[in-house]
């Protein structure tokens, strides 16, 4: 900067000095070396005599600075390329902040599809930067070359957004500003993507488009709505989202994003509505397939949807080939390492299933759903300490997923604190919209187990679980928790042999590869249970097997 300020250079326009990304700088006035030194022929400058000292010692300086030994590597590409960026959350600087955060939330995310249309270029999300979230600590957590950070401010009807390009050591690369009406985001977000890929590939291309965008401002409005609802995930949050999207695609029944969205509220929603949940799972890939055909660059995206669907109903290699397909879209959801992570602890691959987590998490971590999810993989890891502080994360991020409250019931249980896990499981079940009553006794039973009356109680109302609508997979767990092989056998059983059980249940099947359900693995009957779940037929035809109390792969 010192010196473009002697040369009277503009940096964006330079004439003398130019800016290299990702390497440094470079002189852009020829050098011509003479074939002998002609002192009689004097020669007119373009500069001055008094700057050429000045070019001469830039000159220098940008040689060495680029070509010196001890220069520090740029990041992941040794060569200097950026072949992989991502973009995390703009700050918001509008004056009322919280009525506009849907639509901060809803650019950095739009912004991260169109740049992921780049040839030779992987783009995904990643979060706001931070004292604690430095640029060099969250490209090396995402594996990427470079960050795309900035800032959005809208305030009446004029939005101004200013864009930063990051290299992954943390140096600015590049940085402008783009001012543009608010309700014109999408085309924003698109000049925004033009010039980041000008930078990148050093040249000019054309234009880039959304590969899919609301036909009116009303129709975006409501969709950058719809997300900011969505994010939160509380059943009242939910709701409201679906609403959003259904009117979205009233607005606008080509824009295909919307459909996805609708189907992922859909199957959140699903939760709590047990008795329901076959006929949402229907709904939900009736509106996935239908935002395919409106909007085919939703294609490889809606496989995540399948693939949620298809885990609940124990069809494994299908699942597998969806979220295949999900992960092959020109942007990846973290909802969609978050619900993989699931089905690969179903299938007993708990080392991956914590790996898709921690990838979920590190594309959002402020979400407190993907904190939850990181939490219950190192809980099955039995790694306690870094459970418990996942856990603890979430829990004050104030997470309201029932999952994720009957998971910490069962840490606390494990931890000993058998009186925080009751209370833990009554705001799991009030969250469920379920009743109760049977969460006093069995903890009474649990808390003194050398009580044979207490005993007692506990083990009669675990007997009318069964048939008072308490979802199997507590009922296993109550039955594992007193040591009752032959009883959690039975009702593992039930969800084996009936399509109607199967389809609330499946996707609790990681539960079996708990530390407390060890009783029903080592129960003779497990292998008859693995194959009517489809299990080992799964695990043999990709080269897998249950041998010594857990999956065993053949990576040959």
């Amino acid at each position: 900067a010192t010196l473009r300020n002697k040369l009277g250079d503009d940096a964006r326009n330079p004439t003398y000095i130019e800016t290299v990304p990702r390497r440094g700088y470079r002189l852009m006035m020829p050098i011509v070396f003479p074939d002998s030194v002609q002192p009689e022929v004097v020669r007119k400058s373009r500069l001055p005599n008094y700057l050429f000292p000045i070019v001469i010692v830039a000159a220098s300086l940008l040689t060495w600075v680029i070509l010196r030994p001890d220069r520090p590597p740029d990041g992941p590409a040794d060569d200097g390329r950026i072949e992989s960026v991502a973009v995390l959350q703009f700050r918001n600087l509008s004056d009322d902040k919280e009525r506009l955060q849907y639509i901060v939330e809803g650019f950095s995310e739009e912004l991260a599809i169109s740049l992921a249309q780049v040839p030779n270029l992987e783009a995904t999300r990643g979060p706001q930067l931070s004292d604690e979230r430095t640029a060099a600590l969250i490209a090396k957590d995402l594996n990427v070359d470079a960050l795309i950070s900035g800032s959005l401010r809208a305030d009446g009807d004029r939005t101004r957004i200013t864009a930063v390009l990051i290299s992954a050591n943390g140096f600015q690369v590049w940085t402008q500003r783009f001012d543009g009406a608010t309700g014109e985001v999408f085309s924003l977000q698109e000049n925004v993507a033009t010039q980041v890929r000008n930078v990148i590939l050093g040249e000019t291309g054309e234009q880039i488009r959304a590969a899919s965008r609301p036909a009116s401002a009303e129709a975006f409005d409501q969709y950058m709505r719809g997300l900011l609802f969505l994010n939160n995930r509380d059943v009242t949050s939910l709701k409201r989202a679906q609403i959003l999207f259904e009117e979205t695609i009233e607005s606008d029944p080509n824009f295909g994003p919307a459909y996805l969205r609708l189907a992922v509220t859909q199957l959140l929603l699903s939760d709590y509505s047990t008795e329901r949940r076959r006929e949402i799972f229907e709904q939900a890939i009736e509106v996935a397939d239908r935002g395919v055909k409106a909007d085919a660059s939703i294609r490889e995206a809606a496989g995540m949807i399948h693939g949620f669907v298809q885990h609940q109903y124990g069809n494994w290699a299908d699942a597998m080939a969806a979220y295949d397909l999900a992960f092959r879209g020109t942007i990846i959801d973290p909802t969609a390492h978050q619900w993989y992570s699931r089905l690969l602890s179903a299938v007993g691959r708990l080392d991956d299933s914590l790996s898709h987590a921690i990838i979920a998490r590190a594309m959002d971590p402020a979400s407190q759903v993907l904190n939850s999810r990181v939490a219950i993989a190192y809980f099955w890891m039995n790694d306690m300490d870094n459970a418990r502080h996942f856990f603890e994360e979430a829990n004050n991020m104030g997470v309201g997923a029932p999952i994720h409250n009957f998971g910490y019931t069962m840490f606390l249980i494990r931890d000993g604190h058998v009186e925080e896990a009751r209370a833990t499981a009554k705001r799991a079940y009030e969250l469920l919209q379920g009743n109760d009553w049977w969460i006093d006794p069995v903890f009474d039973g649990l808390a003194s187990p050398e009580d044979p009356e207490l005993r007692s109680i506990a083990f009669d109302t675990v007997r009318k679980m069964v048939t008072e609508g308490v979802p199997p997979y507590i009922t296993m767990i109550a039955w594992s928790l007193f040591g009752q092989a032959d009883q959690v056998m039975e009702v593992a059983m039930q969800i084996a042999d009936s399509k109607t059980l199967y389809a609330h249940e499946s996707a609790q099947i990681e539960i079996f590869y708990l530390d407390e359900m060890r009783p029903l693995r080592e129960h003779k009957d497990f292998p008859i249970l693995l194959q009517k779940l489809g299990l080992s037929g799964y695990w043999a035809s990709v080269g897998c097997e249950w041998a010594e109390d857990r999956v065993r792969c053949n990576t040959s």
